[in-house]
């Protein structure tokens, strides 16, 4: 198991392949359970574009406290030694989200080329933060596994810090890069 860890921590693309295969599972399986789930889940997942009928309905505030946390959840699970499975959990439910919500918005909204643009640009921006967010996390809660299961050294606070300090500083960048998205860009078309 070791031996496996070191692998997952020192090659980095192993990591990165966990966190595609599980979005990627998580956004196929949205597909086909849509017309299968209850209705307060499918409403549940349908907010990730805020667009109805008529127009884009600009919730910022409830988006803040989702990715507010989201960024909590996965800095806590980061620390655990079963934070692996819960972080790989997260990646799932977002490839749900923007399944159910795709499903939801392509049934419900007349579609244009902008609209077509605007929401790929708001799906990239939602895999950006869940990739780098998880990527992270996952790196973290290996690293703590390793550190306390199987390699015999101490345990160096410090790197550990570090990592969880640029944890935080990249997942706000990237979640006011798409909040600014959301406020000044979208509601422009």
């Amino acid at each position: 198991m070791s031996v496996f860890l070191q692998r997952f921590i020192q090659n980095k693309k192993y990591i990165l392949i966990a966190i595609g295969v599980t979005g990627l599972i998580g956004f196929l399986f949205g597909f086909y359970q849509y017309t299968h789930t209850q209705e307060p889940i499918q409403k549940f997942f349908h907010y990730l574009f805020y667009l109805n009928i008529e127009s884009y309905t600009n919730h910022y505030q409830l988006y803040i406290i989702q990715s507010g946390l989201l960024i909590f959840i996965c800095t806590y699970l980061s620390t655990s030694y079963v934070g692996q499975l819960g972080l790989l959990f997260i990646t799932f439910l977002k490839g749900l989200q923007i399944s159910f919500s795709l499903q939801y918005v392509l049934s419900v909204v007349q579609m244009n080329v902008i609209m077509v643009i605007l929401m790929l640009c708001e799906i990239l921006f939602e895999i950006i933060i869940v990739s780098i967010i998880v990527y992270i996390g996952l790196y973290i809660s290996s690293y703590v596994t390793l550190v306390n299961f199987y390699i015999e050294q101490n345990f160096n606070i410090k790197s550990i810090l570090n990592y969880r300090l640029n944890f935080i500083i990249a997942s706000l960048i990237v979640l006011t890069c798409s909040l600014a998205f959301r406020l000044y860009i979208v509601p422009l078309f």
